[in-house]
């Protein structure tokens, strides 16, 4: 954990666990996990970092099928073909590509035909991880001082492409036997807490909330619904123009995430649905805090009076 973390407050969920993880420990590893069969999970925002570490431990843990999605075409064959690589099953991995624009309605009602057509309508897990930082260093000025493109795009991107991902792909995922897995893991970030671009915080709280009413709706048809910081990651390194502060911020692996979204969706952990929860956390902590977290209502955004 980077000393800027450390120096966030409290209430930043940072420090939620007394132990946390900046490397995939041995409890994370995701070879050890088998997912059920069929498992089909679709990860936005692919190509690279996150994304990419995120279905690469999916294909790890035995998934049958994998949608991934990114901006630029072609950008998602590294993925690919890691994910075939490192499958314990890979003739049986079923992957699909998908390129467009995020924050685009069309982009999501075109994957859900993808998923009819390519995967038999069949889906148990949603990642919407696509989105970025800023646009440019205004981002971090007053806000008078914000090129608009800083929050429009943002969040465009960030919150709103990750309504229509959910709206759009929901009947897939509700569809199917009562017992089947099915989950949504919003990538969020402490940066929803904490002072940053205010974007990007604007999008990472909304997805917060997102994610609280998306369990709300739908928690008694078995849907968990998290949102999820996944660590301290620079897919491409520390921009130039970020504050000093920031540039130690990053030091977690991008394949923790990942890693802890298989722990997490695995089974059904309807206990933990609708809340904010942090890649780096102790999960073995975790669970002996269930009681704890369920009877104080904790880890969900609302206003301390």
């Amino acid at each position: 954990m980077s000393d800027f973390i450390k120096s966030l407050p409290s209430w930043a969920g940072t420090t939620f666990t007394k132990k946390t993880n900046s490397q995939v420990p041995p409890i994370l590893d995701p070879t050890k996990v088998t997912l059920p069969k069929p498992f089909v999970a679709i990860v936005t925002g692919s190509s690279r970092g996150i994304g990419s570490g995120i279905a690469k431990c999916f294909a790890q843990a035995g998934a049958t099928g994998l949608i991934l999605t990114a901006r630029t075409q072609g950008s998602c064959a590294k993925t690919e073909d890691e994910c075939r690589r490192v499958s314990p099953h890979p003739s049986s991995l079923k992957i699909s590509t998908f390129y467009g624009d995020n924050g685009d309605e069309a982009h999501a009602t075109a994957i859900a035909s993808l998923i009819e057509t390519e995967h038999d309508g069949k889906l148990n897990l949603l990642v919407n991880n696509a989105g970025f930082l800023l646009v440019d260093g205004t981002a971090f000025e007053k806000v008078a001082d914000i090129n608009c493109p800083n929050i429009e795009a943002m969040t465009q991107t960030c919150y709103v492409g990750r309504f229509y991902m959910t709206k759009h792909l929901m009947p897939y995922l509700l569809s199917g036997a009562p017992d089947k897995l099915r989950a949504i893991a919003n990538i969020s970030s402490v940066g929803g807490h904490v002072s940053g671009p205010l974007g990007y915080s604007i999008s990472c709280l909304a997805t917060n909330r997102l994610s609280q009413r998306v369990d709300e709706s739908y928690a008694d048809q078995g849907l968990c619904c998290y949102a999820v910081h996944p660590g301290a990651v620079w897919s491409d390194g520390p921009k130039e123009y970020l504050p000093p502060r920031m540039k130690d911020f990053s030091n977690d692996s991008q394949d923790l995430c990942g890693s802890f979204l298989v722990w997490l969706c695995k089974e059904r952990r309807q206990w933990l649905s609708g809340r904010y929860v942090d890649a780096t956390w102790d999960v073995e902590e975790l669970v002996q805090r269930e009681g704890e977290i369920v009877e104080g209502d904790k880890l969900k955004m609302r206003m301390v009076v």
